[in-house]
């Protein structure tokens, strides 16, 4: 059985749980999701589990049909694009802002995420997306605008969501290992120029990836 942290907020409890078992691919696209089953296995009754795949139903990773239930969500190369399209909006005005005042424990907390993500094998893409999350929510999070904040939280989980059966090539990466170090770098040097381009040629790389990866998946 699996497990979640047992609070007074069960529901959010919850929906952290199932939404965790569908961004890893624990839940695949297009897997029928049974109640009675969901139940079972994160020890609740079945009224909280209906309540959270409406709201993964809401935010668009599940599918609920009259006669065949709910369902994982196949991902959409067009919610992707659109996804990344915001993400570009958003990704520079947080690196601008973190290079002009980030303070040194501020950069040395993203030192300290990369190390770790630089000494998980490479297979392993699980704990990589969880970390590199981590990594960039250590700038995002530092920003005084909360709602923009929240705002790019959800689409990078949507992003792992919908891409959690695509794969990184060993070349990209590598590639993403050199462009954390020079985000890195820039923040270091208070460098607001060089950090948005670092992250710009960032987001740019990983949608080229996807979108390649979800061509020779037919997605």
């Amino acid at each position: 059985m699996s497990t979640f942290s047992k609070s007074d907020d069960q529901e959010a409890s919850l929906y952290d749980a199932v939404l965790d078992e569908i961004s890893t691919g624990r839940l695949e696209a297009g897997q029928r999701l049974k109640v009675s089953e969901l139940a079972n296995r994160f020890g609740v009754s079945t009224s909280p589990v209906r309540e959270v795949l409406r709201l993964l139903q809401g935010e668009g990773f599940v599918e609920i049909h009259p006669n065949r239930g709910a369902v994982v969500k196949q991902a959409d190369a067009n919610t992707i694009q659109n996804i990344f399209e915001v993400l570009q909006l958003l990704e520079p005005y947080f690196v601008s802002w973190f290079a002009d005042y980030a303070q040194p424990e501020m950069i040395e907390e993203m030192e300290d995420i990369q190390r770790r993500i630089e000494e998980l094998p490479t297979a392993d893409l699980i704990a990589f997306r969880k970390l590199d999350i981590e990594f960039h929510w250590a700038i995002c999070r530092q920003h005084y605008n909360h709602v923009a904040a929240d705002l790019w939280r959800k689409l990078r989980t949507a992003l792992n969501v919908h891409g959690a059966k695509l794969r990184i090539s060993p070349v990209r990466y590598q590639t993403i290992m050199e462009e954390h170090r020079e985000l890195i770098a820039a923040f270091k040097a208070h460098d607001a120029a060089r950090a948005e381009a670092a992250i710009n040629k960032h987001v740019a790389g990983s949608f080229t990836q996807m979108s390649q990866q979800m061509r020779a998946l037919g997605i």
